[in-house]
């Protein structure tokens, strides 16, 4: 997959502030972990889900990824004794969060996270190493991308296992390479005083509708927890 493709293109809570989205981002997750109403649950992965179809072709990568490993609990589950309704809670569960997510602090995009985690007093050196990840993912990317297309151009005929070897030294060649990279990033960055953190270069203003939208959010996830209380005590 391209990275950059995986962007969200559409904003739908572009007006915030972004510690006011990670803050309402993380009010919710943290509900979810405690909601065992499957119809709780379904509301929280259509909705959120609903709000980003703007951007379904990001969407679709992202939570075809997230079911992969939600695919491996039906799978797993029933032979440790547990039933399917167990994994079908748990993947609701997971589901709810990831587009929680995505629909709260993924969307803002990196120019937006990054800062928003120093205001919020974030370790700075944990900030630092986030943002470089991200941005070598793009390096890497590039590297096995052009590595790939080169075997393919350029193999003769060969049989399935000499295929895979190709391409399992392609990409050991590739981390390597990043491996290598780094130290000599890692270098260059001390020899310029680099200290391990990022200047912070963007301000926010908090304003009246980020106040109400945090208490929103606070409200609204503990009447979440209190009808799931209710759902399960009626059951």
């Amino acid at each position: 997959m391209y990275p950059d493709r995986l962007e969200f293109k559409n904003d739908p809570l572009k007006a915030f502030d972004p510690r006011c989205r990670l803050a309402s981002g993380a009010v919710f997750i943290f509900a979810v972990l405690y909601i065992t109403d499957t119809v709780l649950l379904a509301c929280l992965t259509v909705s959120p889900a609903l709000l980003l179809s703007r951007d379904i072709k990001a969407l679709l990568p992202r939570l075809s990824a997230v079911n992969l490993f939600c695919a491996m609990l039906f799978v797993t589950m029933p032979l440790g004794g547990e039933p399917l309704s167990a994994a079908l809670l748990y993947t609701l569960r997971i589901n709810a969060a990831a587009l929680l997510s995505m629909f709260f602090v993924v969307s803002m995009g990196i120019g937006n996270l990054i800062p928003a985690l120093s205001k919020l007093g974030a370790p700075g050196k944990l900030v630092s190493l986030l943002m470089l990840t991200y941005r070598y993912l793009f390096v890497i990317h590039r590297q096995v991308f052009y590595s790939v297309l080169s075997i393919r151009l350029r193999r003769p005929r060969q049989s399935m296992t000499m295929t895979w070897h190709s391409y399992a030294a392609a990409f050991a060649s590739v981390f390597a390479g990043a491996f290598f990279r780094s130290q000599k990033v890692k270098l260059a960055a001390r020899a310029r005083g680099f200290d391990g953190v990022f200047p912070l270069t963007r301000t926010f203003r908090w304003k009246a509708r980020d106040s109400l939208a945090s208490a929103g959010a606070a409200l609204a996830a503990i009447l979440l927890l209190f009808a799931n209380a209710a759902l399960s005590g009626g059951m």
